[in-house]
This record gives C-alpha cells, structure tokens and sequence, in this order.
C-alpha cells in the first residue's frame, strides 16, 4: 500500500477526527470491559482521500442522530469533515460502528494556491 500525502491542515484535522472517534469507541463501544478492535484505514483514490475508523462494539444507537447531537465530540468531528476538509462523512451501524469519511486530495498546485507548504505522509 502506497503513502498517502496530505498538507499540513489536513493532517492535523484527520488527527483530530482520529482521537475523537478512538475516544468515543473506547468510552461507549466496549462496555464492562468488553474486549474488541478499532481499525483506521486511508486510501487515495481517484483524487479523494477515503478514510475509515471501525470498531466492532456494541454500535451507536439507531435512534441516535449522530450528526445533530448534543455531542461536543461528534459535532467537532461533522464539523471538521465538512468545514475544515470540505468532505463528506457517514456512518454503518452494522457489526459495531463504522465512519467512513471522504475528501479531495490537494493537488501541489492548489496546496500553493492556499499557501500550504508543508505535507505529511501516512
């Protein structure tokens, strides 16, 4: 599997996101000591960045609207997904919860457009 490059603004968001959704995985996810896993993946494709962060806990509630809730947490993660990266995020409530999350990768030419000059590979 190839690296995956993103600016630095990019990185810290997806940073972001990651420790918020591993914070809400281990908080809810895994009750009375559960045991189970957590995997993140991030792939280019096609000019988008695909990123992924699953756990197979007990999942988020089916009433529960994740993308308006009173949720400190989940709502920082919405925001930066649609703000910050300016992507689209959804989520899989099948065998424990699943985000998957999709932007446009930075081309060099917008990244100096934007004033970007530093990357990160993962």
């Amino acid at each position: 599997m190839g690296a995956v490059s993103l600016n630095v603004d990019q990185a810290i968001a997806c940073g972001l996101i990651i420790n918020e959704l591993i914070s809400n995985s281990l908080k809810h996810a895994f009750p009375e000591q559960q045991t189970g896993t957590i995997t993140i993946t991030l792939h280019s494709i096609d000019g988008d960045i695909e990123m992924s962060i699953q756990d197979n806990g007990i999942g988020i509630p089916n009433d529960l609207n994740w993308n308006n809730t009173n949720s400190l947490g989940l709502s920082l993660v919405y925001d930066l997904v649609t703000e910050q990266l300016e992507g689209s995020i959804t989520l899989e409530r099948y065998h424990g919860t699943v985000f998957n999350i999709k932007f446009p990768q930075l081309t060099l030419q917008q990244e100096i457009s934007n004033g970007a000059s530093e990357n990160f590979s993962c």
